[in-house]
């Protein structure tokens, strides 16, 4: 009876380890995906880091070397924004070197594995990189040389610099607007001698003789916002008669009597007479479409 009880229990122990070894471990990755890589440096560093990437190998994804962190360039903030990379050669006889960004490098191992999604041949297609001051070579620099305590003092007095001038220049144009808001508008125009749009629209308009030869109707500006046409009503008498034509915006002038506006053109009235009449094809509401009758929706 025990005999036959410790038989059964090994088999069940069996069975049980069989089914263990048959179980795949749960994984977070998909099946044929390679594991997630999380990268160790979010940001590009700053420049008291960046001597660190200087003589980094620079890998592919087969865990090849592709090349080697020369040199580190940064931008105006201090923050690196490209390496310079050597790639090919022999002992640095016959070698190369290649400038790549800052965002097309996948750092990892808080900042000792550096890897591109290059071949080393496309590296070595790449258009070369020419140092302009050789002494760059090997350095931490930006545009104004290698950079040093002294760049970094630079760089904030800049900053704060900067941030001055932009203070000021938004309080001066926040003072020009509240002078401008204050100021009383004369007639046509405003403060600043702009005319009004509006005071265009049925203004007269007279030859060089200063006779009424017709009046502004309608103005079309281009996609601009420059007016290219004014529609002009000539002829008649009380707009009994009269007709429309469309003159070119530059052949009228524009001046000032007071605080009026003063339109001119080298046209007389039987030569804007004789223009063919103007069509406005603008599109107009479809009568059809509206209802005459009171409506019957409740």
């Amino acid at each position: 009876m025990i005999l036959r009880q410790a038989l059964l229990t090994a088999a069940i122990a069996g069975i049980a380890g069989a089914a263990s070894a048959q179980t795949p471990a749960p994984s977070s990755t998909s099946p044929g995906q390679p594991p997630a890589r999380t990268a160790d440096i979010a940001t590009a560093p700053v420049a008291a880091d960046a001597s660190k990437l200087l003589g980094r190998n620079v890998k592919n994804r087969d865990n090849d070397t592709i090349g080697k962190i020369e040199s580190v360039y940064l931008n105006t903030n201090g923050k690196v924004e490209s390496v310079i990379v050597g790639v090919g050669g022999f002992l640095g006889v016959g070698e190369r070197y290649a400038q790549l960004k800052w965002k097309d490098l996948h750092i990892s191992d808080n900042g000792e594995k550096v890897v591109l999604d290059m071949t080393k041949d496309q590296l070595k297609a790449m258009a070369p990189y020419k140092y302009k001051d050789q002494a760059l070579h090997g350095q931490v620099f930006n545009d104004r040389g290698v950079w040093n305590e002294g760049s970094r003092a630079a760089a904030d007095s800049r900053s704060t610099t900067d941030m001055a001038a932009k203070t000021n220049r938004d309080r001066t144009i926040a003072d020009n607007r509240a002078a401008t808001t204050s100021t009383e508008s004369t007639g046509d125009f405003n403060a600043h001698g702009d005319v009004s749009a509006n005071a265009m629209i049925g203004a007269k308009v007279r030859n060089d003789n200063k006779d009424t030869v017709g009046t502004v109707k309608d103005l079309y500006v281009d996609d601009t916002g420059n007016i290219k046409t004014a529609v002009l009503s000539v002829g008649g008498f009380l707009g009994v008669a009269s007709k429309e034509v469309a003159v070119k915006w530059s052949d009228l002038k524009r001046s000032r009597d007071g605080k009026s506006v003063v339109l001119t053109t080298s046209f007389g009235k039987d030569e804007l007479k004789s223009m063919p009449d103007y069509k406005d094809d603008r599109r107009q509401p479809n009568q059809a479409a509206t209802p005459s009758g009171p409506s019957t929706t409740r």
